[in-house]
C-alpha cells in the first residue's frame, strides 16, 4: 500500500493492559506496514509467544491505568535483548489514527533497524532513548565490534570506550553523522531548546549533542519531554553510541564526552570541582576537535560564561558559531558571554536558528 513504511519486514510484538488496546494497536500498525508477530495482554503466555515468535521490537502501552504488566516487564528486561518502547498515550482518534500509527511505525522499524545485538552486556538496564509518545529501554550496553576481529571493550567504572593499541584508526560506519551541532543552554535553556527542535524540518542532515545544565536525575525526563516536540530521535548519551544524523545526544550531567575517531560516542570521568555540570565548554571543544569545519554550535540562555571557551574552540577549528538573541532569552548571559568572544557570526530566537540551520544546509 502506498502509505505503508520502508521497512515492512519489521516484526512487532504488542503487550497491551486491555484487549481492546491490543487489537487497535495491532490493526493500526499492521495498516501501517509493520508485521504484528504477537500481540497480548500480560501473563506467562506472552512470554512464551514471544519466544516463538522473535520480534525485532516489543511495544508496551501504558495509556491505561493498570499494573498487571509491571512483573511481564520486569521479566523482559532480563530476558532479552529485544528494544522495548513504553507507549503512553492512545492516537487521538478519528483521521489522526492512521497519522499516528505511521509515524509510530517508522520510530519501531528504524531503532529495531538500528538495533545492535549484545555481544556482552555491560551494567544494569537503563532508559537510553526516547520517541514522541513512546520511552524506548535500552537493557545493556553492547561491546562494539572494530573491523575484523579486535573488539572496543567498556570500562565498567568510567564507562569510557578502550580501544586495543593495536587497532589502528579505522574510517567511520557509514551511518555516522558527518555534521555535528552542540547545543549549550543553562537557566532558561530547555524551553528555548524545545522551541528550536521543535522547529528542526526531519531531513536536516545534522546530529545535535545537547548539553544542558541539568541535575543528572532530570537528563531521562528532559530527552522523553524534547522526543515530543521534534522529529529527530532525542537520547541520553551512552558510552559505544554511533553517532548518526536526525538524533539529539543529551550529555550526562556527571560525566566529560570524547568521540572516538570512527564516531562513536565516549564517557570520561568529570574533573573534579568543575564549575558547570556537564562543562558545556569540554563538550564543544570534544566536537569542535574531532568535526573541525564540519561542526557547529548554538548558544542558547543560560546564566555564567560557560560555553564561551568552547566557542573559541569551534571558531579556530572553523566552526560555526551561533546564539539565542537577548529579546528570547530568560537569562541572556551566557549568548552575550559567547557574542564577547567575537565568534558569533549570527544571533536570532530559536526558531529563526532553527529556519536558517535548514537554509544553511539546503543552500
Amino acid at each position: 500500500m502506498s502509505d505503508a513504511i520502508n521497512h515492512p519486514a519489521t516484526r512487532v510484538a504488542i503487550l497491551a493492559t486491555s484487549e481492546k488496546t491490543q487489537q487497535r494497536l495491532a490493526s493500526l500498525l499492521k495498516d501501517a506496514g509493520l508485521n504484528v508477530v504477537a500481540h497480548e495482554l500480560p501473563g506467562d503466555g506472552f512470554l512464551a509467544q514471544l519466544e516463538n515468535a522473535s520480534p525485532d521490537v516489543l511495544l508496551v502501552d501504558l495509556s491505561e491505568e493498570n499494573g498487571a504488566e509491571t512483573d511481564v516487564i520486569d521479566t523482559l528486561l532480563d530476558y532479552d535483548a529485544l528494544p522495548i518502547f513504553f507507549n503512553d498515550s492512545s492516537p487521538a482518534g478519528g483521521g489522526a489514527n492512521a497519522l499516528w500509527a505511521k509515524k509510530l511505525a517508522r520510530k519501531l522499524s528504524d531503532i529495531a533497524t538500528r538495533h545492535e545485538p549484545v555481544i556482552e552486556p555491560v551494567g544494569k538496564p537503563d532508559v537510553t532513548e526516547t520517541t514522541p509518545d513512546t520511552l524506548l529501554v535500552h537493557k545493556s550496553i553492547a561491546i562494539i565490534d572494530v573491523m575484523d576481529a579486535k573488539a572496543v571493550s567498556i570500562d565498567p567504572v568510567s564507562e569510557a570506550v578502550i580501544v586495543p593499541d593495536a587497532v589502528i584508526p579505522i574510517e567511520k560506519p557509514k551511518d555516522a553523522a558527518a555534521n555535528i551541532w552542540v547545543l549549550g543552554a543553562s537557566l532558561g535553556g530547555p524551553q528555548a531548546v524545545r522551541q528550536f527542535l521543535a522547529a528542526v524540518e526531519e531531513d536536516l542532515p545534522v546530529a545535535f549533542i545537547l548539553a544542558q545544565h541539568i541535575g543528572a536525575n532530570h537528563i531521562s525526563l528532559l530527552a522523553e519531554q524534547l522526543n515530543r516536540v521534534t522529529p529527530f530521535v532525542v537520547l541520553a548519551g551512552r558510552a559505544g553510541h554511533l553517532i548518526r544524523h536526525h538524533e539529539v545526544i543529551l550529555t550526562p550531567a556527571d560525566k566529560d564526552i570524547k568521540i572516538t575517531e570512527d564516531g562513536y560516542f565516549s564517557l570520561m570521568p568529570a574533573m573534579e570541582n568543575a564549575i558547570y555540570s556537564p562543562s558545556i565548554d569540554n563538550v564543544m571543544s570534544a566536537v569542535a576537535n574531532h568535526y573541525g569545519n564540519m561542526a557547529g554550535t548554538i548558544v542558547f540562555s543560560g546564566m555564567g560564561d560557560d560555553g564561551a571557551r568552547g566557542c573559541e574552540a569551534m571558531a579556530r577549528q572553523g566552526g560555526i558559531v551561533w546564539a539565542q538573541d537577548v529579546d528570547s532569552c530568560v537569562i541572556s548571559s551566557m549568548p552575550d558571554q559567547a557574542r564577547k568572544t567575537n565568534t558569533v557570526t549570527f544571533s536570532a530566537n530559536p526558531q529563526a536558528l532553527a529556519e536558517r540551520l535548514y537554509q544553511y544546509y539546503r543552500d
